[in-house]
């Protein structure tokens, strides 16, 4: 069994440069954050393949982006990348968490979830408190492969009710990476893709796919 799994992983870390990859994703932020950070590879979104997602029902960022994943790879028959990510804020009970994408409401706007946060915080008199952004991605080739590629991405620092930038997406003008004086609204792309959390899990998947590769 152990021979079978490692085989069919080698195959699927048999990605060469300029494989295909699908993002499971139809946020056009995130979309471009992959094609900064993973310029060997040809990424398209499953927007651009009619790839309609499903619900999110999984518990944890995990479950959501491994769901993310099997999806549009059933449905194209590439190798797909699910990825999951949120904003963790430990003084509101860790949300936006798995909501961030619709914490004001389902299908609300960035700028709308951000006037949420910011009412929540200003609720609990804050304008400044601790907070997490989180990325959890799963790479797989076959919608059954029992040992998935996961990488995980964590930036810590802080909320405040003040937006500075339009850089970014969601949270970003609201978001100041520890030992920042800067939001994430207000770095470049190439300043951001260095130290976010979708940055940092896409180097450790870069990684896990060179050192099977080389093997």
């Amino acid at each position: 069994m152990l021979s079978q799994t490692y085989l069919l992983l080698r195959q699927s870390i048999s990605l060469a440069n300029k494989s295909t990859l699908v993002v499971a994703t139809n946020n056009p932020g995130k979309l471009k954050e992959f094609g900064l950070l993973l310029p060997n590879f040809e990424i398209i979104s499953q927007t651009s393949l009619d790839i309609i997602p499903e619900e999110e029902v999984g518990e944890t960022f995990f479950e959501n982006s491994l769901q993310k994943a099997r999806i549009a790879n059933k449905a194209s028959g590439l190798a797909a990348i699910g990825d999951d990510s949120g904003l963790i804020v430990p003084v509101l009970n860790n949300l936006p968490g798995l909501l961030s994408a619709r914490y004001a409401y389902k299908n609300a706007t960035d700028e709308e979830n951000r006037q949420f946060l910011k009412n929540e915080l200003e609720r609990l008199n804050l304008t400044e408190t601790k907070a997490y952004f989180v990325c959890v991605l799963v790479l797989i080739q076959v919608s059954a492969d029992p040992f998935p590629l996961i990488a995980t991405g964590l930036l810590e620092g802080s909320v405040k009710t003040i937006f500075r930038g339009a850089n970014g997406f969601g949270y970003d003008p609201m978001f100041y990476p520890k030992g920042s004086n800067l939001s994430l609204g207000e770095m470049n792309a190439d300043e951001k893709a260095l130290i976010s959390h979708r940055g940092k899990a896409i180097e450790i998947l870069k990684r896990k796919i060179e050192g099977f590769s080389s093997e």
